[in-house]
């Protein structure tokens, strides 16, 4: 499990026990109305479980059952009921599930809850399945372990969700996720009470599903990563025994050079074709004579991506039968097309298919790309699906049915946006990726405070979805990319709007961090694994007390340096072992010593100073214990700076708490000399940054620094 440095057990309780006055539940999401008593539901060995429900209703039962186990591990207390069935019967049990009706997992379903804890019993009410299962989640949150032992605290809880979606979208094109892998991040969206799957299946880089109908689709266009139909079926059922949908996404008419590895005649330009990045395949193509792009905002508009022909019937001859085969292994009435990033020029460099438009009375590729869009739309209308689609789909002929997915911010200059999200839903119902992305290495907060989400308040915004693209993130890494962040999103979606307190959030995020970790996911355990590998199985000790303050580059920085790097190996190929591939994007470490330097500037309390000095001596000494480690290893040779400028700073922190103990004057030379080489130390180098020169800065200046509410994207 986690490792505690002695850095961290100094202070993290200290600060933990001032967050907890906020919030003393520990839940993410935070319920609707909580009233809290003030005593204690003991657990005993003689915890038992009633369920008063529908006797055919099996995904209750094996979630009661999923919960009570859960419970068992985590009390070590081994209770007696072996299983809970429908025969049991008792006027004792500690804890009553109350069920009405059986449902499945849906949009529109209602989620709504009670949960009553009293000294001697626990009811859970909810109106059907899907509900109890939201209010078991609840209730594993709520157990709580003090010197007696463990407990529940005697809470009134009532509760539904703020929005009906509320959705998790992960990539298994640009890296391939394993099975296993997707049944964990499964697991973990019940616990947050998420229920929208969104399966990213198709892109350049790969098709992730086994075809039947069309098999050269997974033989030649996955690289031998691909699901099964047998697999994919395993996980639907799977995510519903959750309350979880999956939607998968079939990305067309651009990010589809994996389909035409088989299948070359249904694409724009002549092949041959292979999975790979776009830019690849531009390579390989020099007749096409595309000119030099000389920015990112140039490639945008000039690459020639591999596109689906709008104009041959056989293209939805080809989708017809595909998409009614997805249907009987996808039962979601929804389907994702994707429809994003499509610049047209695999069309315009045609000849036959700008003849076709003229012919049609098109005057330009935005109308191809709206009949494309319309004629999908038509197929899968015939094998009942609602179109879902990024934001690109959207134009006032658009089905009113169909659902916009905005994700392209209004401010970006790169790609056009299609306007504001409650513009958008004054046409077409809604559903907001913008500032969820998780890829671009955002902190929690940024994601928590998503400005795009500030009118989400109308009725035809479903929700939203996290967004986890994996260029950059593989098997090894992607539980630690998402989780826990993906917990801050899943309160913005779930909990009321007024919920917004940022320091308990953090507190809750990180509690919710270990939670996972214990029940499964490798979000923590990856991390560790991955310091060893760097230290070549030996101490990790000193190296994390480095990597623990590290944060990877935020924006797309990363991704455009492994993209554009010259003799750079494709990115799907390249091991994802460098720091900047392991180290948190929400420093932890971070979150708790900035609430120990704002207390402490707030207080000046001597046991907050002693705790901030012990921090900064233990890494003002690290780099001394680190310069053995990066003598002949390339990638810790990577962050030798950092350890180099993190030491230098902890010395200014220091030197700030000894002239505030002495009231020395901070005259205008020393403030410039120590602000100054902070800014310098705040410098990335290999796409890690500090993520402690802000609050050691703060130090010098004597007063806490607001944390910025965006970053650029670029």
């Amino acid at each position: 499990m986690k490792k505690i440095l002695f850095i961290t057990a100094l202070f993290f309780n200290q600060v933990a026990s001032n967050a907890q006055q906020v919030n003393t539940l520990n839940l993410m999401p935070v319920p609707k109305h909580v009233l809290l008593i003030d005593a204690k539901s003991r657990i005993t060995n003689k915890f038992t479980v009633l369920v008063e429900g529908i006797e055919n209703d099996t995904v209750l039962y094996k979630a009661v059952n999923r919960a009570y186990q859960a419970l068992n591990r985590k009390t070590g207390l081994v209770f007696g009921q072996q299983y809970i069935t429908t025969v049991d019967k008792t006027d004792s049990a500690s804890l009553l599930v109350v069920v009405k009706t059986k449902s499945n997992a849906g949009i529109g379903v209602d989620e709504s809850y009670s949960l009553k804890v009293n000294e001697k019993h626990i009811t859970l009410n909810a109106p059907n399945t899907i509900g109890a299962l939201r209010g078991l989640q609840t209730l594993l949150q709520l157990a709580e372990k003090d010197d007696n032992g463990y407990y529940f605290p005697c809470v009134t809880i009532d509760d539904s969700p703020r929005f009906k979606w509320r959705g998790l979208m992960i990539d298994v094109a640009r890296h391939f996720i394993s099975y296993e892998e997707m049944k964990r991040n499964i697991d973990a969206m019940a616990v947050v009470k998420m229920n929208v799957l969104h399966w990213h299946l198709t892109d350049d880089e790969g098709f992730r599903v086994e075809s039947k109908v069309f098999p050269l689709l997974q033989q030649k266009g996955s690289n031998g990563d691909y699901y099964t139909q047998a697999q994919l079926k395993e996980l639907v059922r799977y995510a519903e025994d959750r309350g979880i949908i999956i939607m998968p996404e079939f990305d067309m008419p651009g990010h589809a050079q994996s389909w035409f590895a088989g299948y070359p005649e249904l694409a724009s330009q002549p092949g041959p074709y292979r999975p790979g990045s776009r830019m690849q395949w531009q390579k390989e193509h020099p007749e096409l004579k595309i000119p030099q792009s000389t920015s990112i905002a140039d490639i945008v508009a000039n690459m020639v991506a591999p596109t689906f022909d709008p104009t041959n019937e056989k293209v939805y001859n080809f989708l017809d039968k595909f998409v009614g085969e997805m249907a009987t292994i996808f039962p979601a009435g929804y389907m994702h097309i994707g429809a994003d990033e499509n610049n047209g020029m695999a069309w315009k460099l045609n000849p036959a298919i700008m003849a076709w438009m003229k012919h049609h009375q098109m005057q330009n590729t935005d109308d191809l790309q709206r009949y494309f869009v319309q004629r999908v739309y038509g197929i899968l209308k015939k094998h009942h699906r609602q179109l879902v689609g990024w934001e690109e789909i959207y134009n006032d002929k658009l089905p009113a049915d169909a659902i916009v997915h905005k994700w392209i911010p209004t401010d970006s200059g790169m790609i056009k946006s299609y306007g504001k999200a409650s513009d958008i839903a004054m046409h077409n119902p809604v559903l907001i990726s913008e500032g969820f992305y998780l890829d671009i290495f955002l902190p929690a907060y940024i994601h928590y405070n998503n400005a795009a989400f500030a009118e989400a308040n109308i009725p035809n915004i479903l929700g939203g979805e996290a967004a986890q693209w994996t260029e950059l993130a593989d098997n090894n890494n992607i539980d630690g990319r998402i989780w826990p962040r993906a917990g801050a999103v899943a309160e913005r979606l779930w909990s009321p709007a007024s919920v917004r307190d940022v320091d308990d959030m953090y507190h809750r995020l990180f509690l919710l961090s270990d939670q996972l970790d214990e029940q499964g996911l490798n979000n923590i355990s990856n991390y560790e694994r991955a310091l060893r590998l760097l230290t070549n199985g030996g101490s990790t000790l000193h190296l994390q007390t480095l990597t623990d303050v590290l944060t990877t580059v935020k924006g797309y920085r990363k991704l455009m340096a492994a993209m554009f790097k010259p003799g750079q190996p494709v990115y799907q190929t390249t091991p994802l072992t460098a720091v900047s591939d392991i180290v948190s994007v929400d420093s932890e470490t971070k979150r708790k010593f900035r609430a120990l330097v704002k207390l402490y500037l707030e207080k000046h309390d001597k046991n907050t100073e002693d705790t901030i000095r012990a921090c900064l001596v233990t890494w003002q000494q690290n780099d001394g214990y680190l310069k053995p480690l990066f003598a002949g290893n390339k990638r810790l040779k990577e962050i030798e700076d950092h350890s180099k400028n993190l030491s230098a700073a902890a010395a200014i922190g220091l030197e700030a708490l000894d002239r505030m103990d002495k009231s020395t004057p901070n005259d205008a030379a020393w403030l410039k000399q120590q602000s100054d080489a902070l800014s310098a130390f705040k410098k990335a180098h290999n796409e890690t940054e500090i993520a402690v020169i802000p609050e050691i800065e703060a130090l010098v200046l004597q007063h806490i620094i607001a944390e910025p509410t965006s970053y650029p994207a670029f």
